[in-house]
């Protein structure tokens, strides 16, 4: 796995990949996207716009002076989902309690 460091129209990016091609003279062609390689509880702004612009990307070839920095991370496995394929909640408790009781005067 690789971690690309670049620019692209004045923002900076950073692309995690399970390939890139150098084999071509003014380009470096990243493959095999993972764009959820860095989940977390928190919610990085910067990331998720980087989710957005290249959700619907399979190979991007990015011009070889655009690229700053080209890292090799270890390979992380998949993080299962909870069953059902959404969110899972859990109920906080203490909370109903609070909801029923009457205010004493």
């Amino acid at each position: 796995m690789f971690k690309v460091h670049f620019q692209l129209k004045g923002e900076e990016y950073e692309l995690v990949a399970g390939d890139l091609d150098l084999s071509h003279p003014y380009f470096v062609s990243i493959k095999e996207l993972d764009l959820d390689y860095e989940e977390g509880f928190v919610v990085n702004p910067h990331l998720e716009n980087t989710k957005k612009r290249f959700q619907n990307t399979d190979n991007i070839m990015i011009p070889l002076q655009n690229v700053a920095l080209i890292e090799s991370v270890p390979v992380r496995e998949k993080k299962k989902k909870p069953e059902g394929g959404g969110p899972r909640v859990v109920p906080l408790r203490g909370l109903e309690e609070t909801e029923n009781k009457t205010p004493e005067a």
